[in-house]
């Protein structure tokens, strides 16, 4: 039996800085994420910065976690993920937080 695919998302507030989506995509990169979604927008602190990928396992995705926690760039982060059916639609599975 094949796995339903997993979305995981990535809700970031990071610095205002000219680069900074290109940062918090970097780690995305290395791990080998294939995008789905991202969008950039202002926020009170800076910029927040969603991302949806997939082609990643859980160990991967917390790797990604812990990688954007550490950038002096990413002020705050939050990861959680979305299964079979709900990854087609705009339905969260779960969403546990990871807050530094």
């Amino acid at each position: 039996m094949i796995a339903p695919p997993v979305h995981w998302r990535f809700f970031i507030e990071a610095h205002d800085e000219t680069d900074a989506l290109i940062r918090v995509l970097t780690p995305l990169a290395v791990q080998g994420a294939q995008l789905v979604q991202v969008s950039q927008g202002r926020a009170a602190e800076g910029v927040s910065i969603y991302v949806e990928a997939q082609g990643l396992g859980a160990g991967r995705a917390e790797t990604v976690l812990r990688r954007l926690q550490g950038m002096p760039v990413v002020l705050r982060v939050a990861m959680g993920w979305r299964t079979g059916a709900a990854a087609a639609s705009d339905q969260c599975s779960a969403a546990p937080a990871e807050v530094r």
